[in-house]
């Protein structure tokens, strides 16, 4: 039986080509729209397309291409591979260098099942980490694949984990945040919110989650002691940004706020003129970056939250490679700004 899908596709990216970028540079241009993030290994940048074909730009320069379904979420790389998500649950590992095959996993898909993936694969401790549409967290061996343990959750899973210290952190539908043990897959411990709960992040020993009734908390992960929680007033719609003594979030509203790491408390917040803030904001340096809902990046000071200047026709963000930002633009050209 043949699947339908639905996706939201944040950035849009057609064989790589090379052309002028407004006043930035253009690192490539590919064939379908870009669907992911955009992972980094050394000097090559690792997405894929909304086709199923996976590119490596840049350092490395070659194309995967696959007849499957989109690819989504933020590519996970680890030593010389990368592994990349599908929304039909397909998860694949590559050899960055190559971009040769290592291994691959396709859920037993049946209309009951809805084993897919919105979001993309988290990596650390050997193994790889993936939440499926159904409410099942699975590991799989890092070097072949393998199924190693499932986690099922109350309700079907929409955001990726993240690893940290032999521990899977993982935000579900119901408004469950789970702390989950990296080897055997036994939630250990967790929090909750009023809403569902978005990718967690992880700095400096404590784990910072969000979630769409508005509601931000860190968390210390030894003894797992509560710091502080927050309210950005209306939902939260990206995980948080944690950095340079910030966490930033977006929300539905269109808004960008800044909370100071070890007090919780709110240092400024900035409206912008489109929708929803969907790709997390980019802390590079003394500027936060965002991609508006209206098509458009902003650079805001993270000091105050002041506009610094905008770039028309940006769609997605993300930071790789250090200080520099890569960003989709309405030319379907992959860019970037130092």
């Amino acid at each position: 039986m043949k699947r339908k899908v639905f996706i939201l596709t944040i950035t849009i990216l057609s064989a790589f080509s090379f052309a002028a970028c407004a006043a930035q540079r253009t690192i490539a241009t590919v064939d379908s729209f870009i669907t992911t993030g955009i992972a980094s290994s050394g000097s090559t940048l690792l997405f894929g397309d909304s086709v199923g074909n996976f590119y490596a730009a840049g350092g490395a320069s070659w194309t995967y291409r696959d007849s499957g379904t989109t690819a989504t979420g933020i590519p996970a790389v680890q030593g010389d591979k990368v592994i990349f998500a599908q929304v039909d649950g397909t998860i694949t590992c590559l050899d960055i260098p190559s971009g040769s095959f290592v291994w691959r996993y396709t859920p037993a898909f049946d209309e009951s099942s809805n084993d897919g993936l919105n979001d993309g694969a988290a990596v650390g401790g050997g193994m790889v980490y993936a939440a499926f549409t159904s409410g099942a967290l699975r590991a799989f061996d890092l070097k072949d694949g393998h199924l190693v343990w499932t986690y099922k959750a109350g309700q079907g899973l929409r955001t990726a984990p993240v690893y940290s210290s032999g521990m899977v952190f993982q935000g579900e539908y119901d408004g469950l945040f789970s702390m989950i043990e990296a080897k055997t897959g036994r939630r250990v411990n967790g929090g909750g919110a009023g809403g569902a709960v978005n990718t967690p992040a992880v700095n400096g020993g404590n784990v910072y989650y969000s979630a769409w009734d508005g509601s931000i908390h860190a968390v210390q992960i030894k003894d797992v002691i509560p710091l502080w929680d927050a309210k950005a007033g209306e939902p939260v719609t990206t995980a948080p940004v944690v950095g340079e003594g910030f966490v930033i979030v977006g929300t539905a509203g269109g808004k960008v706020i800044a909370f100071d790491e070890k007090t919780g408390g709110k240092l400024w917040e900035y409206a912008s003129e489109g929708g929803q803030i969907l790709a997390r904001p980019v802390i590079s340096g003394s500027k936060i970056l965002i991609a508006t809902g209206d098509g458009k990046i902003a650079e805001l000071s993270s000091k105050t939250g002041k506009l610094i200047r905008e770039h028309a026709g940006g769609y997605g963000l993300s930071a790789a490679g250090g200080s520099t930002l890569y960003y989709v633009n309405s030319e379907h050209e992959l860019c970037a700004i130092n």
